[in-house]
């Protein structure tokens, strides 16, 4: 046991000499991207944040939710369902007649023509090349069914 202990203590000063560089590195690599951030935030919202913050800090020992300041507030992107329809609604699609539809249409159309194919090009490595006669008559498509024979 004592010589385990001596083995770690001996290999400690190596071990830590290489985090310590790495942590080295790290802060020069984290300061310049600091620095990025903080020459593309406007000055006005600098100054506020800052603000902000020290009233976050002063208050924090009395009103615990006084440090919500700090939580992140991402908003959620929106579904791809979500852009379709507000796509739609923009291009008054539903109104138009087929002929006179918006890109949103065109384009919705062909992503789901995309979607098909992929299916179906999964589908068809999934069967392999000895396919039954079954499994080719349930292909979508007998073209592509004919050549994972």
């Amino acid at each position: 046991m004592n010589d385990s202990n001596f083995c770690k203590m001996i290999c400690m000063k190596r071990t830590l000499c290489w985090k310590y560089k790495l942590a080295r590195n790290g802060i020069l690599e984290s300061g310049k991207a600091f620095n990025r951030l903080d020459e593309a935030a406007p000055s006005h919202l600098k100054t506020e944040w800052l603000a902000r913050e020290r009233i976050a800090q002063s208050s924090r020992l009395n009103d615990p939710s006084a440090m919500d300041e700090y939580e992140i507030n991402i908003k959620k992107a929106p579904s791809k369902k979500e852009i379709k329809l507000r796509l739609l609604e923009e291009g008054n699609a539903r109104n138009a007649a087929p002929s006179c539809r918006s890109v949103a249409t065109w384009i919705s159309t062909g992503l789901a023509i995309e979607e098909a194919q992929i299916a179906l090009l999964i589908e068809v490595r999934r069967i392999g090349r000895r396919s039954t006669e079954t499994q080719r008559l349930d292909m979508p498509v007998n073209e592509i069914g004919s050549k994972a024979r």
